[in-house]
């Protein structure tokens, strides 16, 4: 029951917190806590549902949540290997990714659908994700349950 509330009302305060900041992602620190504490099965639905919000409420074609989760998840499996997933060091690395990322990645859609590319807001954008994720990182994983963190070894 208070893994379907805190689930819940994060994604509530994500969707409230994209309609004052477009174009950055504030669900993304909840897969990376997500994939740290919980079980696949909930990590893989938590995805789903959030890449159905991203899909249904962005202006691009159908495929830029798809390909950012996906960017997501890699970045956070593969920076698990190489570094502690709650330092806040590597979080700051996948913010800077992020960012990154979200200038490609609108980059490429705008090219595929022809689209004009505004190139200093998208900047902008990808400075702001790439300067929040880490900030919404921590206070998700100190606002986390104690009681819903699971061995991050089990499936």
């Amino acid at each position: 029951m208070l893994e379907a509330l805190w689930w819940s009302l994060f994604t509530i305060f994500g969707i409230w917190g994209q309609a004052l900041v477009p174009g950055v992602d504030f669900f993304a620190p909840g897969l990376a806590l997500s994939l740290r504490w919980q079980r696949s099965w909930l990590t893989q639905l938590l995805a789903v549902n959030w890449v159905a919000i991203q899909e249904g409420s962005g202006g691009l074609a159908f495929g830029y949540g798809v390909l950012w989760y996906s960017v997501l998840f890699t970045l956070l499996n593969t920076g698990r290997w190489f570094l502690d997933p709650a330092s806040l060091q590597f979080q700051v690395i996948v913010g800077a990714a992020l960012g990154l990322a979200h200038f490609l990645l609108l980059y490429l859609m705008a090219v595929l659908e022809m689209r004009a590319f505004p190139v200093g807001r998208v900047a902008l954008e990808g400075l702001l994700q790439a300067l929040s994720y880490p900030v919404m990182w921590y206070l998700a994983e100190n606002l986390f349950p104690e009681r819903l963190k699971h061995d991050e070894e089990r499936p």
